[in-house]
């Protein structure tokens, strides 16, 4: 699959529009945190490029993520935990890659997270395929695949 040449803005919502079909961004007490590395084009969560430094600062300046973590490669005993204000999420997530003139894939990790100094947060750790489309000005997802556990 090719990577779609997203605006940052775009790509930005297309990110938005894949967090909104795990979690109800309307929550006042929802705390998304994202990982600086794009999942590898392999499966696994071993390699992967950076992020671009524009979108995450426009993921950031968006309102959706509160700040970055890095998801751990390998599965611990002991579960994640991120410097930040409250427990949330931890997202990494995948190039948006093109199925049409309009459509995208786009592929995220979620893990739980706590704080230092917190309750510790249950072990939860999930991947979905998400299907995004233009709509209107805007994007939304529109097809849900579960991933086998990363």
């Amino acid at each position: 699959m090719q990577v779609a040449a997203l605006a940052v803005d775009d790509r930005v919502a297309v990110y938005r529009a894949a967090v909104a079909g795990s979690f109800r961004l309307d929550d006042p007490t929802l705390s998304i945190l994202v990982d600086p590395t794009l999942l590898p084009r392999s499966a696994g969560l071993v390699g992967g490029d950076s992020v671009p430094k524009e979108v995450l600062a426009a993921l950031t300046r968006s309102g959706l993520v509160k700040g970055t973590c890095v998801l751990p490669i390998r599965k611990t005993a002991k579960p994640l935990e991120c410097a930040a204000d409250r427990a949330g999420y931890l997202v990494r997530f995948s190039d948006p890659f093109a199925l049409g003139r309009d459509s995208v894939q786009v592929n995220v990790v979620v893990e739980q997270y706590a704080i230092p100094y917190g309750p510790r947060a249950e072990r939860l750790r999930f991947e979905r395929a998400y299907h995004v489309a233009r709509h209107g000005t805007g994007w939304r997802a529109v097809r849900e695949g579960r991933m086998p556990q990363p």
